[in-house]
């Protein structure tokens, strides 16, 4: 799905709007010690939706969700970000949280995750294993024994991945 973009700034810039509503997300999330996971703008049909994912380190709660909604919400509606109708829909990145920075990647080192690639590497695009610590611009992970790197830009989505049966054996590492 291509992003959508809007061109009512002046100059007729055009700007992604998922990357508008980041930008004035942002400052809002900082203000109340909140991570903005990330931003994804959703159209379906006629209903377009704004779903922004949030986190802190002693995790998110329904009110901090809730208050936040409200700001961003005046924000976008004042900065006339969206025209039209939007829902706009604010969570914590729940346990397959996105990995959307090298930050976010060197917090979750040892953790499983699945990661997708723009391009086939080895005749596939997705590829699963154990975090490792960035090295630079390249993110690795342990995948069948063997190390597997790939450039930042190649990675189209990175996610955690939760074993349900972790705590039943104990011993191994969860999500955070």
């Amino acid at each position: 799905m291509r992003p959508l973009r809007f061109s009512s700034l002046p100059g007729g810039l055009e700007l992604d709007v998922r990357e508008e509503v980041r930008r004035l997300a942002l400052p809002i999330a900082e203000a109340d010690g909140l991570e903005l996971v990330d931003v994804e703008f959703l159209v379906q049909g006629r209903r377009r939706t704004v779903r922004v994912l949030l986190d802190r380190p002693e995790g998110i709660r329904v009110g901090d969700c809730a208050r936040f909604s409200r700001h961003l919400s005046d924000c976008l509606d004042m900065n006339q970000t969206m025209a039209g109708g939007y829902s706009l829909e604010v969570s914590s990145p729940g346990i397959d949280r996105p990995l959307r920075t090298l930050e976010a990647v060197g917090r979750f080192i040892g953790t499983k995750v699945a990661l997708t690639t723009h391009e086939l590497r080895d005749g596939r695009r997705k590829h699963e294993g154990e975090l490792l610590a960035p090295d630079g611009e390249r993110v690795g992970i342990v995948m069948d024994g063997s190390e597997l790197w790939f450039d930042w830009p190649e990675i189209k989505d990175m996610r955690l991945v939760v074993d349900p049966w972790a705590r039943v054996r104990g011993g191994e590492k969860g999500t955070r």
